[in-house]
């Protein structure tokens, strides 16, 4: 079997046991993603995309720090701001699709809720993907967000799921 189908054939499972994944930590090797949400193995840039989508979803948080894990290999993640930038948006029969830079939607829900906080005095607008595992939605996406959300008051919000997502 070669490396593409292997590929394939890894990145059409839903859900990897990551958690009941215990391996010792590899020592000498890291990942590092960058504010653009590039990914590197050891300061070496991973170009190829289904690399990156079969790393993301091997990615465990764990005591405050990220590591890509597998039944026998631990190698810890550092990332400059989140691990995804969110960089495209649909409106589907009123709700809100959102599409990672790894170009997998996920659904504006209260599961995946959308959150603005205030860092450096920027808004910081993040989608949750899964259970401390962010994507940061890009500049130009939030302010086309904000064109179309909708005011109550001084609140902006868009509401998707049946929930109201607050962008202020």
């Amino acid at each position: 079997m070669d490396l593409k189908t292997i590929e394939e054939s890894l990145l059409h499972l839903e859900e990897y046991p990551i958690e009941k994944w215990n391996p010792q930590l590899c020592e000498g090797v890291r990942f590092d993603i960058d504010s653009n949400s590039s990914w590197f193995y050891n300061n070496s840039k991973i170009e190829r995309l289904s690399m990156i989508r079969l790393f993301s979803k091997l990615l465990k948080f764990e005591n405050g720090n990220y590591f890509v894990v597998t039944p026998s290999e631990k190698i810890p993640v550092f990332a400059d701001k989140e691990i995804y930038s969110i960089i495209d948006f649909r409106k589907e029969k009123g709700d809100y699709y959102f599409k990672t830079n790894t170009e997998e939607w996920i659904k504006l829900t209260k599961l995946n809720p959308l959150s603005v906080e205030i860092k450096e005095k920027q808004p910081y607008p993040r989608l949750s993907l899964k259970t401390n595992v962010y994507g940061l939605l890009t500049r130009s996406l939030f302010y086309n967000l904000i064109s179309e959300a909708e005011a109550d008051r001084s609140k902006l919000y868009i509401k998707s799921d049946g929930t109201f997502f607050f962008l202020n």
